[in-house]
């Protein structure tokens, strides 16, 4: 009977060890081989480049150039208020017609100013009703004197989700206050001038959208002449025509989703080739005895050795430092344990040691006692 728990005590114990030796491999690693290593690295670095590669292509798409037209339509309208007198039963005059000078009271000039294009886009409008005093010599071919006058401050219109868009706008111009400005300087200097009043709607426009390349200014305006017994007001027949203009332009679209996923394989790329040029470096670095010696160890008994990253226990364990490796492999025939390798400083210091409950043979390994004994 006492013969049986004998046995029996024997095998629990058995199959402890075994669940130990299972337990203690399952936290360590093998030394994988600079042949394995680089052959790993390489393949994981082909294929991330490779796909970043094919990736770059998909980031940026193109669309095919286009012609977009627009059109803008300048017009003005005009309305000559004149003085109380025993001539004229109405309150003013009518476009196109001349008038006399000292009958004038007021100018009423309505502007107006409207854009179409075919497609929707949004665009900014800034405009402005503006006034150039211009006072020369009497063939007109030298200035005297110029004023521009703000008549109606900078304003702001937004063309939004729509293809059109109107700007209506008046201006009362007082005709005596320019025309004594004009007198005044023709009587204080004794010269004769040609002088006039140019009146004008100046539209800056420019697109939202970068694809649509609309940034320019287009004007109408209206001439009032100045100094002069009876007047014809005139238009600048260029800046009230109907103008067409295209614009070509080529698409770019950026795929967001697309330009991280090239990012983050452009990282592992990185990541792999610096990792390939660490292990060609190391194999055309100079080794030293420390290195060889452990090359030599790691590469003859690779299947006796697992790499551990957990140090030694030093509080709860009893130490036997061994002199030599091959008293290390004389300790693994007996024990039958695996040999545990620990490296402490790459290139300088190392651990080889053997675990058995609390005894722990220990084989110290240092660069600096190599170089000294040699």
């Amino acid at each position: 009977m006492k013969g049986k728990e004998e046995l029996k005590s024997a095998e629990n114990n058995q199959s402890n060890k075994s669940t130990k030796k299972l337990k203690l491999k399952s936290k360590y690693r093998r030394h994988f081989s600079f042949r394995f290593r680089m052959i790993f690295n390489m393949a994981i670095f082909l294929v991330a480049f490779s796909l970043c590669l094919y990736v770059a292509t998909k980031t940026i798409q193109y669309t095919e150039s286009k012609v977009v037209n627009y059109n803008e339509n300048n017009g003005i309208n005009y309305k000559v208020y004149v003085k109380p007198n025993e001539f004229y039963d109405t309150e003013y005059l009518g476009e196109n017609m001349i008038y006399v000078a000292s009958l004038i009271d007021k100018i009423d000039i309505d502007f107006s100013y409207l854009f179409k294009i075919d497609e929707i886009f949004d665009v900014n409008f800034d405009y402005r009703i503006l006034g150039d005093l211009i006072i020369s010599n009497s063939t007109g071919s030298t200035n005297y004197f110029t004023k521009k006058y703000v008549l109606l401050d900078t304003q702001n219109k937004e063309m939004v989700n729509t293809n059109t868009l109107a700007i209506n706008e008046s201006i009362d111009i007082d005709y005596d206050y320019y025309n004594s400005l004009v007198s005044s300087f023709n009587s204080s200097y004794g010269v004769e001038t040609n002088s006039y009043l140019k009146v004008y709607l100046e539209v800056d426009k420019k697109s939202k959208d970068d694809k649509l390349n609309i940034n320019d200014k287009t004007e109408s305006s209206i001439i009032i002449p100045l100094s002069e017994r009876s007047i014809e007001i005139k238009f600048d027949s260029q800046d009230t025509a109907l103008m067409k203009k295209a614009i070509a332009d080529k698409e770019m679209i950026f795929n967001y989703k697309i330009l991280i996923l090239e990012i983050v394989l452009f990282i592992i790329s990185a990541i792999y080739i610096s990792k390939i040029i660490k292990l060609v470096s190391l194999v055309f670095k100079k080794k030293s005895v420390y290195d060889k010696f452990l090359s030599k160890i790691l590469k003859e008994y690779d299947r006796l050795i697992v790499e551990t990253t957990t140090g030694i226990d030093y509080k709860n364990s009893s130490i036997i430092k061994i002199d030599k490796f091959n008293e290390l492999l004389d300790v693994r025939d007996n024990l039958k344990l695996p040999i545990m390798y620990y490296n402490i400083v790459k290139h300088q210091k190392c651990y080889f040691y053997i675990k058995n409950d609390n005894d722990v043979y220990l084989l110290q390994i240092k660069a600096s006692d190599m170089e000294v004994n040699n």
